[in-house]
């Protein structure tokens, strides 16, 4: 449906466009290469938030787009702001999150002569995007942010890139402006459901690998927890064990008694070979990366020694690295919703099955708790949260050692939720944390960060102090880059070379930004800092805890 033609910049007819297409808030580091937008946003309804750097404006662009499912939107200019934002890109691109980046260009005059900032950003981001689009005729423009509105939501979900000639900005359009933009709809293949039901139903060690396409937005719609509803009915009217891909922990909960743990970088030989004893996978919601198969072992690239049913929204993911015994492009909600009234009522008794994994399981996600001479062992504290993190939390985690402990210790149940990145940047933590308590309500946000990735995005904090937004950032500071310098050991034994770090004082760096500021410096001051940080509801706390290197190492 189209409103009447009007006739209007392009600049107020783009963001006119992001209100009706439910866009609310945006996030940009203003420059002059799009002045323009930035004058047409005050006459909008758009949250439009100023962040200190592009890396940042973009990440928080990511987390939007992850907690809502629709695309997170960013703003940067030509150039520098640009090649910042990359950071970002590629993060929604691994993550498939759906993200849209507009980016102020040269004017079209000054086009590929080599001018003052000019990047061709096809060819810089075409490697990372679904799609980079340069408007250079303002006629064509509704056609281009349909298009990439479009294009970050379809399968897989991913980024955007919509290029503005600062000049075409102030021409006048005279076009409709669209109230809403659809979505391509699928629906599984009955009989593709019905061989998947009687796959399952005959095996004697079934396994279902469930990935983040399951997942799901956060803003309380229908869709919220379908995916998650729909994987554990299929679980539990099977008798068939979950285990869940690289950092999606929250998509089954984890004391269930058929989950059986996590793919990622470090599962033990033992657990390996009893997954890959497996004899029908079904894989759904994933793509299959290294990341998601413990570098295509499990299941086995290009053929497993299982039967493989590989599901996923994306036909163009379907074959990839995996070549499946049956493949099936559609939703992976709905797929498991159509199984379950194709299961048969009384399943096989897999009691040996599901007990031997969850005997393997069991202990890995067991903290023992430890003392260290050099500072506070980080996994007591993640120990201790289990104490006092809220039933519908949401934790989201920067890269490195200081989030390593929370995915094997912390066991998650519904509605608490994991908001990590499978590309692993450092720089999420606050800015993610930030965007993820915008839209959480009453909903309680722990952020937990190593020294590194803090001070890569240390500048946000002031966001979550002006917006008094109620979220508790846990600092690991074991003035190091943790997890580099424990590989770094591993390999090269006594030989320390640039991952020592000096931070700055984190009590004057909070209190600097009216933050309110505790420390902990050892183990009997977890307990009471967390009760006293959870109990703190007006505006952030930052919580700095000395912790341990020596814990880390191996």
């Amino acid at each position: 449906m189209t409103t009447d033609l009007t006739v209007v910049s392009a600049s107020r007819y783009l963001v006119s466009f992001l209100e009706r297409c439910g866009v609310d808030r945006a996030y940009c580091v203003p420059g002059e290469s799009y002045l323009p937008v930035l004058d047409a946003f005050l006459d909008s309804g758009i949250d439009l938030i100023t962040c200190y750097h592009e890396s940042a404006a973009g990440f928080m662009a990511v987390a939007d787009g992850r907690f809502t499912g629709r695309p997170g939107v960013c703003l940067v200019s030509r150039g520098p702001g640009a090649t910042n934002a990359a950071i970002a890109l590629h993060t929604a691109e691994q993550d498939g999150v759906p993200m849209v980046l507009f980016v102020g260009q040269v004017p079209r005059g000054h086009l590929r002569r080599g001018a003052f900032q000019e990047i061709d950003y096809a060819q810089m981001f075409g490697g990372i995007c679904k799609w980079v689009a340069e408007v250079s005729d303002p006629a064509r423009l509704p056609e281009v942010l349909a298009r990439a509105m479009r294009t970050a939501t379809e399968p897989t979900t991913g980024p955007v890139v919509v290029v503005l000639p600062e000049d075409m900005l102030a021409e006048s359009i005279s076009a409709p402006i669209p109230r809403e933009t659809g979505r391509t709809m699928s629906a599984p293949a009955l009989e593709g459901v019905r061989q998947t039901a009687d796959l399952l139903a005959k095996a004697k060690r079934p396994l279902i690998l469930a990935g983040g396409a399951l997942a799901g937005p956060l803003d309380g719609s229908d869709d919220a927890d379908r995916g998650r509803d729909a994987l554990r009915r299929v679980a539990e009217a099977l008798d068939v064990p979950v285990v869940v891909t690289f950092r999606r922990h929250d998509l089954f909960p984890n004391r269930h008694r058929l989950f059986a743990g996590e793919v990622g970088l470090f599962n033990p030989a033992e657990q390996l070979e009893a997954f890959a004893a497996a004899d029908v996978v079904l894989a759904i919601g994933t793509r299959l990366g290294d990341l998601q198969t413990h570098g295509y072992t499990f299941p086995h690239s290009p053929w497993s020694d299982a039967v493989l049913i590989h599901v996923h929204p994306d036909a163009h993911v379907i074959g990839v690295n995996h070549h499946p015994t049956l493949g099936l492009a559609c939703p992976p909600a709905a797929f498991l919703e159509a199984l379950v009234s194709h299961l048969p009522s009384a399943p096989l008794d897999r009691r040996d099955w599901t007990e031997r994994l969850a005997t393997i399981r069991e202990p890995l996600g067991r903290w023992t708790a430890r003392t260290a001479d050099d500072g506070v062992v980080f996994g007591n504290v993640i120990a201790a949260l289990r104490d006092h993190m809220p039933p519908d939390a949401i934790v989201a985690t920067d890269a490195g050692s200081s989030a390593a402990s929370i995915y094997r210790y912390f066991p998650f149940e519904p509605p608490q939720r994991l908001l990590a990145t499978v590309t692993g940047c450092m720089g999420f933590g606050i800015p993610g944390a930030v965007a993820f308590a915008l839209r959480a309500g009453t909903r309680r946000v722990v952020a937990l960060l190593g020294d590194g990735g803090f001070l890569m995005s240390s500048h946000e904090l002031a966001h979550a102090v002006v917006r008094r937004l109620p979220i508790i950032f846990i600092l690991a500071n074991n003035f190091s880059l943790g997890s580099i310098r424990r590989d770094q050991e591993r390999l090269f034994p006594g030989r320390v070379s640039a991952t020592a770090l000096v931070p700055p004082d984190f009590e004057l760096f909070a209190r600097a930004h009216n933050c309110d500021f505790l420390r902990v410096e050892q183990e009997e001051q977890v307990g009471p800092a967390l009760q006293q940080a959870f109990a703190h509801l007006h505006g952030p706390i930052l919580l700095e805890v000395r912790t341990s290197l020596s814990a880390i190492l191996p």
